[in-house]
């Protein structure tokens, strides 16, 4: 008896037209595709915006140690590489020259992040500071991934 029961829901579900069609089933799998790569999409991006705001954190309080001449508070961002270089005497020194020019608002003017495999993760911090002197300074800053830390590798200041 079934059987029967069967054949009348098949003859009238045909008859209303609730075929399924090949195009629907199609229609479906594009969809599913595109809301998993726009997820993926959403996904890079928090992960890359999440990255470089960590990365451009630790370059602001840099820079408003160097502006306020804390500068053994600022060595202590410098990577393990950034170290070997400069002293803490020396950068000391070289605060106590540039930290009361740079004592003024800066502002970001560009930030980028790079990530290769089998590589450190790098980041670049930009800012624009018009300096106590009446010049304007470009300053650069540039960070490392180390130990999962952005640490700063080195910076560099330019007149505009």
């Amino acid at each position: 008896m079934s059987e029967d029961n069967s054949t009348v829901d098949q003859t009238v579900d045909n008859e209303v037209g609730e075929k399924p069609t090949k195009k629907s089933s199609k229609n479906k799998i594009i969809l599913v595709v595109v809301i998993g790569v726009l997820a993926l999409i959403a996904v890079v991006t928090l992960w890359v915006g999440s990255a470089i705001n960590a990365a451009v954190g630790v370059s602001n309080e840099f820079i408003d140690n160097i502006q306020s001449s804390n500068s053994s508070s600022a060595y202590d961002l410098f990577s393990s590489e950034a170290k070997k270089t400069v002293t803490t005497d020396e950068f000391d020194g070289i605060v106590s020259q540039i930290g009361p020019i740079l004592n003024t608002t800066e502002k970001v003017i560009g930030k980028e992040i790079n990530g290769e495999t089998g590589t450190s993760a790098s980041a670049k911090v930009t800012y624009e500071i018009d300096g106590t002197d009446g010049e304007t300074y470009n300053i650069i800053v540039n960070l490392t991934k180390e130990d999962g830390d952005w640490k700063v590798l080195n910076f560099d200041s330019k007149l505009k």
